[in-house]
Formats: C-alpha cells, sequence, structure tokens
C-alpha cells in the first residue's frame, strides 16, 4: 500500500507524538509525506498537482488532523481512496466547519482518537466508516531509562484553564504536599527524562473527560500515572490500582500523592503492571498495524 500523506512536519514541536505516529506508518508501508516543513513544499499545489508530481502511484490518501488539512484543495476530486484522522473533533473547535470539511472531501473511512470524538463523528455522519483509533506511544523513544527516581513530582503540562480547568489545581496542591514539584513546560527528551526520574507524574483531563498523550506516554516509561478519569480509560483497557491510579478530588490527590511517595513496593508494582500492558497492546507498531486492518478490511486497498 501506497499512501500520500497530506500533514505538516511536527516532529520539533511539543507534541512531537502525533508526528511520531505518522513516522511509524512510513515505517510499515512506503509513505510520500507533504506539507509544510517536508522538502518540496509547496502551498500552492492542490492535491491532484502533488499526486501527479511525487506519487503518481499511489494507492491512498491521508488526512491528519482539519486543522492540519483544511488548506489542502481539490481532495474531493480525486478519484484516490481517502482516510482521515481526526485530531480535535470537539465543540470549540468548530465542528460545524469541520462537518462541511469532511463533505467536500469525501473520505472513505474517518478514525477518532477518542472515544467522544468518535461519537460525534458517527452523529454527524460525516463518513459512512468511522472506527476508534486511541492514542499510542512511540515505544522507541518513550522507554524506562534506568534512572534513579527522585522524591519529586511532575506536574508539567498545558494549563489552559478554559480546556483544562483543574491542572492549576494539580501544581497548588501537589506543591502543598511539601515534595519538589516540577511545574515548568517539559517537552520531547526531556519530558521523557522528567518521567523517569520522578516517582510520580500527575495530569488532568480536559472538559470533555478524554484520554490525552499524558496517559500512553507516562506508562511506556514506566512512569506511575497519578491521574483523573477519562471517559476512554475502560475502552483502552487501563485499570485503576493496576497499571495507574486515579484521584477522585483535590483532597483524594493529595492523600494519594502522599501515600504512594512513602510505598515505593505498591508504587513500582504498579509502574510495572502499567508499562507492559502500554508497551503490548498501545505501542505506535501495534496502533498503525491495526489502523492499516481497518483500511484494508473497510475499503479494500492493500
Amino acid at each position: 500500500m501506497k499512501i500520500l500523506l497530506l500533514s505538516p512536519n511536527q516532529i520539533g514541536r511539543y507534541n512531537w507524538g502525533h508526528q511520531l505516529f505518522r513516522n511509524e506508518i512510513g515505517k510499515q508501508t512506503p509513505v510520500t509525506y507533504y506539507g509544510d516543513g517536508f522538502p518540496n513544499f509547496n502551498c500552492d499545489l492542490n492535491v491532484k498537482q502533488i499526486v501527479e508530481m511525487y506519487c503518481p502511484d499511489v494507492d491512498l490518501i491521508m488526512t491528519y488532523g482539519w486543522r492540519y488539512s483544511k488548506n489542502f484543495e481539490g481532495l474531493g476530486d480525486i478519484n484516490i481512496p481517502k482516510v482521515h484522522i481526526t485530531v480535535d473533533y470537539v465543540p470549540t473547535a468548530n465542528i460545524p466547519v469541520q462537518n462541511k470539511f469532511f463533505k467536500k472531501n469525501k473520505y472513505d473511512l474517518v478514525f477518532g482518537i477518542t472515544v467522544s470524538s468518535y461519537k460525534r463523528l458517527v452523529e454527524n455522519k460525516v463518513c459512512s466508516s468511522v472506527h476508534i483509533l486511541p492514542f499510542s506511544a512511540d515505544c522507541n523513544i518513550y522507554k524506562p531509562l534506568n534512572l534513579s527516581k527522585k522524591n519529586q513530582i511532575l506536574a508539567a503540562f498545558t494549563t489552559r484553564t478554559d480546556i483544562y480547568p483543574n491542572r492549576r489545581k494539580i501544581q497548588k496542591v501537589a506543591t502543598a504536599t511539601g515534595f519538589p514539584v516540577i511545574t515548568k513546560r517539559t517537552i520531547q527528551q526531556k519530558l521523557i527524562r522528567a518521567i523517569n526520574t520522578s516517582k510520580i507524574t500527575a495530569t488532568s483531563n480536559n472538559i470533555f473527560h478524554s484520554l490525552s498523550m499524558r496517559y500512553t506516554e507516562t506508562l511506556a516509561c514506566g512512569g506511575f500515572l497519578l491521574a483523573d478519569k477519562p471517559d476512554d480509560l475502560d475502552f483502552v483497557g487501563l485499570e485503576d490500582g493496576k497499571h495507574l491510579v486515579l484521584y477522585y478530588d483535590m483532597k483524594d490527590f493529595s492523600e494519594k500523592v502522599k501515600y504512594y511517595m512513602l510505598h515505593d513496593t505498591e508504587r513500582k508494582k504498579i509502574e510495572k503492571a502499567g508499562m507492559n500492558f502500554v508497551r503490548n497492546n498501545h505501542s505506535c507498531e501495534i496502533r498503525v498495524k491495526e489502523m492499516m486492518g481497518f483500511i484494508k478490511e473497510k475499503i479494500g486497498v492493500s
């Protein structure tokens, strides 16, 4: 299967996990990457011209995220199977405009990354074939580094209160426990190292209660994750007290920080179970294989 993947190169961004996933696709099948940040990118070319110039024998066109795909013109006019992977199909990201985007481009298959986005995609009938493709982690990059863990809490993340109402509260409560807390924005390899050297990595969901990359990335590193419960948790098979630990309010969060900071044996058992589960079930390699299977099954491209 030869794929034309229309998306910018995000390997240098804080949320490089999206690009790591897309890079994995190219490890499993021939991919022509085209978008801002890749060689030969020309924003004036339409999709037909891109195909003719760079991949005339392409079997499938893939787009990733409405914001990254909306400027590619002529996608709906080309007679090649098309797949889209959603990123932010949420009310704050202008769903009516996204629905017009789907209608215009005539996709054969659309993937929703979260349960809530999947449900919205189905309700809005954006495509006759919609499936869930949960977040994963590149386990060749997000991995245990065998570093000594300090008595510190990692609570470094985007803190927009309109989207993540409890994250600043977490930082405040974590600091009040008396343990050192990392709150400064930490990304890529520095984030991986911070997970590996922190006894607890804390996070909180967005207002849509959907799973974020921080869950799979933390667990893939062998980190102990203390989080509130997203709607997707049961769907992806993560269990409270086995793979991670959930808190239910700020008082519960504070108590569990103090408990697991002092109970290394219990914490390490959960760390190991969470790491093994994610690496065996939610790696980018596994997720891309699942995606390719859906594509072959649903639209007959192989």
